[in-house]
């Protein structure tokens, strides 16, 4: 027997029919009823397929054994389909063969492994496009492109592969920008993803003075600049006035102070006209434009001689504190005066205010000036009756029991006696038993409204005679020159001593007890008028009270 082996592909195929041929050759030399046989092993390896075939004759001298690889043939005879792929036979030039038609396992259609690139979605692809091109829709790793597999594809705008969104690239494949809510880091200070510019972070900046945007309950004002002169100041506080600083087109002026006599008020220059007096340059300022009221559009004070002027140049008056000069022109400077605009039709210049006890000199010569004008009518003073007399044409008397009168009208006081004003061109202290009846009307107190007649004597704006000089200033319900004679008590008397009544020797004004006494309070009730005890003893006429002289 003969035996060939053929290891191999399509290559040995022709070896295989030659030995073929040669046996056939020989069985033809054999006759007779010898039996032929032929045997086919197959032997398969990695991807081969080896087939052994053996032909046998019952010549004693002759055996021929024939292997091959694939396929095997007898002489002048072929055995199996021809070699082709998908055949299951892994042949020449394939790289497997599995024999089916499913181009989508291991092997594919073309007898080839399946593998990335070769167009064909093999086993553990996702897609396989048979190109090399790594950001079309299917990568060069066969899987579909996404967001996070580190290749820019689509309409990503970026693709780094990774979940860190503080860098330049989110994980939502978005190029990192302000208002994304992430923080970029180096490039960002911060990231609240809104476009408020009142919070914290402005334009994925912290919020600092300066930025230009006010925050809301740390900054009243953010103009990004450092001028001071405008709206909002350095430290994003607003320009207000009083803050020493000039706001430019607001302010004339600011000194930082609420001093209004100085030459700024409230942030502008101090003018005539703007209701407020400026020290050293205006007379007045009453803000008003009215030239012929106290203060002139020039701020200089227009000066009248006494209350009953201004009431009658300015009946709107109300009563308080006037500048007066009775003198006018004269050497005599201005002065205060309290004016009372109001009772008995008003203009009254109070020029006396006195308390009965008050010294053991009695009251002053009313025709000098004694103490400093106190409005509080706490202190003894008197202006100097002359001033006034020329103009004046009546006289009140008016009188306050215990008390003062702090900046109070003549209806504030217990009495008040109104008076005519002796027609005599000068004021004189004489009294020499020459009394006047004079008209008379009783404004306050008991028997008010009440009218007729009291006595006083001469000019003296008094009666009694005490050695030529007037006793008692005031009215005497009687015609007489008795000092003592001073207790009638009735409407139209109202009255308190002078310097010159022997009733001022009496008593010590620093003892209350002691004080001297011999005043009468116009008619009160005697429980008023014995309100003071004096000469050691007690009098129900007797009264301790404020007085004061009024003339209009």
């Amino acid at each position: 027997m003969v035996e060939l082996v053929v290891v191999g592909g399509r290559g040995l195929r022709s070896l295989a029919v030659v030995a073929l041929g040669l046996g056939a050759a020989l069985l033809g030399a054999c006759s007779g009823d010898d039996e032929a046989t032929t045997t086919m092993t197959g032997t398969t390896g990695t991807g081969v397929t080896t087939a052994t075939t053996t032909s046998t004759t019952t010549d004693p001298t002759t055996t021929m054994t024939t292997t091959t690889d694939g396929e095997t043939t007898t002489a002048g005879e072929t055995t199996g389909a021809p070699a082709s792929c998908g055949d299951g036979v892994v042949d020449d030039g394939e790289e497997c063969d599995d024999g089916n038609g499913e181009n989508g396992d291991a092997c594919t259609n073309l007898c080839t492994v399946a593998a990335c690139g070769d167009g064909i979605v093999g086993p553990g692809e996702a897609c396989d496009d048979g190109n090399d091109v790594d950001d079309d829709e299917c990568s060069n790793s066969c899987a579909p492109l996404s967001c996070g597999d580190g290749i820019q594809s689509g309409d990503e705008a970026c693709d780094d592969g990774n979940a860190d969104n503080t860098d330049a690239c989110l994980d939502t494949c978005v190029l990192a920008s302000c208002g994304d809510s992430y923080v970029q880091e180096g490039v960002e200070e911060c990231d609240d993803g809104n476009d408020d510019d009142a919070d914290a972070c402005v334009a994925c900046a912290m919020a600092v003075c300066g930025d230009g945007a006010v925050q809301d309950g740390i900054e009243e004002c953010d103009d990004g600049n450092d001028d001071d002169t405008d709206a909002c100041l350095a430290g994003c506080i607003a320009n207000v006035c009083g803050d020493e600083i000039v706001h430019v087109g607001v302010e004339e002026c600011d000194d930082g102070n609420d001093d209004d006599t100085d030459d700024c008020v409230a942030c502008a220059d101090a003018v005539c006209g703007d209701g407020f007096v400026q020290e050293g340059v205006e007379d007045c300022d009453d803000g008003n434009d009215v030239d012929d009221d106290d203060c002139s559009n020039a701020c200089e004070v227009t000066v009248l001689a006494n209350c009953k002027e201004i009431k009658a140049a300015k009946p709107e008056s109300v009563s308080g504190l006037f500048i007066i000069d009775p003198d006018l022109d004269g050497p005599n400077p201005p002065f205060q005066a309290y004016c009372d605009m109001t009772t008995d039709a008003g203009g009254w210049t109070l020029i006396l205010n006195r308390s009965v006890n008050s010294d053991n000199t009695g009251q002053p010569d009313i025709n000098l000036i004694n103490g400093t004008f106190d409005n509080t009518r706490a202190n003894n003073w008197n202006y100097d009756v002359d001033h006034f007399w020329a103009d004046a044409t009546d006289i009140v008397f008016a009188d306050r029991e215990n008390n003062l009168c702090d900046n109070c009208e003549i209806s504030g006081y217990d009495a008040a006696i109104r008076v005519a004003k002796p027609m005599i061109d000068a004021y004189s202290p004489a009294c020499t038993n020459i009394s006047t009846g004079l008209s008379a009307k009783k404004l306050v107190g008991p028997s008010a409204g009440q009218t007729g007649t009291a006595y006083m004597c001469a000019a003296s704006l008094g009666w009694g005679n005490c050695s030529g000089k007037v006793c008692h200033y005031g009215t005497h319900t009687t015609n007489t020159p008795n000092n003592g004679s001073w207790s009638q008590n009735q409407w139209n008397e109202m009255h308190f001593p002078s310097k010159y009544s022997s009733y001022a020797a009496h008593g010590d004004h620093q003892n209350e007890g002691s004080a001297w006494c011999r005043s009468c309070g116009g008619g009160q009730a005697p429980i008023v008028n014995q309100s003071s005890t004096c000469c050691k003893q007690s009098n129900q006429n007797n009264a301790k009270s404020r007085w004061t002289i009024w003339v209009r």
